[in-house]
């Protein structure tokens, strides 16, 4: 059996976003971390009684992104996902912006989440973070170094990027399921920005059996279309208070689009 079905069993999982506020070291952060952690729990707890099948955390405060990290930004993320891990029995996956990947393997393998969102894994992609490069053939190796039962989630064609170099998309899914990723991730070219329920389908008939997960713009109006043609979607700014994605979590928005399925 695949990770991706260990993790969510027969499910099309509906994954929500607890969005960290910044960081220290970020340059929004308020200088208080207790504070970011409260209302990352409160807005765990939101997806949770929402009925959210599983959860991204995600440093989306520590705009602008940064390929790499202070220690003192991966140490505070690490300590406050572990308190979250802690209050959670949902499925649990990490995103360490942007395309940090060794931070994401550090954490998921020390707080026992179940997945990870890897954004550019097989490609090699550029955009106001900087240039990223194929974290593929790294981060497998980290994985068999210190080996543990960690899904990957890899995106194509990232959100806010563009590629160095154009790859035809039949070969850059096939690179991502060869390199070993567990499910792809398909998005539209912004947060909140959806993908074509026809850019879904074109990418699932390449991927065959593995699983094609809907990465950006789902709403409760749309959420039933995707899931004809996708194995699930990660959902940020529609679960949020007033469909912004710089606010907390609406429970319920949550329970509102859980009800649609």
């Amino acid at each position: 059996m695949s990770l991706f079905k260990q993790i969510f069993k027969d499910t099309k999982p509906i994954i929500g976003m607890v969005h960290l506020r910044p960081l220290p070291g970020a340059p929004g952060y308020c200088g208080d971390l207790e504070k970011v952690y409260e209302e990352a729990l409160a807005d765990l707890k939101a997806l949770e009684r929402g009925g959210a099948n599983a959860v991204i955390v995600e440093n989306f405060g520590d705009i602008p992104y940064a390929t790499e990290q202070e220690m003192i930004t991966t140490t505070a993320m690490t300590a406050i996902a572990a308190r979250l891990r802690q209050e959670c029995n949902l499925p649990m996956g990490i995103n360490v912006q942007f395309n940090n990947y060794e931070a994401e393997w550090a954490i998921a393998y020390s707080c026992n989440y179940d997945f990870i969102r890897s954004e550019v894994f097989a490609e090699n992609r550029m955009g106001p973070n900087g240039v990223c490069i194929a974290s593929g053939p790294a981060i497998m190796r980290l994985k068999a170094r210190y080996p543990k039962d960690i899904a990957f989630l890899a995106d194509v064609n990232v959100k806010h990027t563009f590629a160095i170099a154009e790859q035809p998309l039949d070969f850059t899914v096939e690179s991502i399921i060869e390199g070993g990723a567990d499910a792809l991730i398909c998005t539209g070219i912004m947060t909140g920005k959806s993908p074509s329920v026809d850019d879904v389908k074109e990418m699932k008939d390449i991927a065959g059996d593995v699983p094609v997960i809907v990465g950006s713009g789902v709403n409760e109006k749309t959420v039933r279309d995707y899931l004809t043609v996708s194995d699930g979607a990660i959902i940020g700014s529609f679960f949020k208070v007033d469909g912004n994605v710089m606010n907390g979590i609406d429970e319920g928005r949550v329970r509102s689009l859980m009800s649609k399925l």
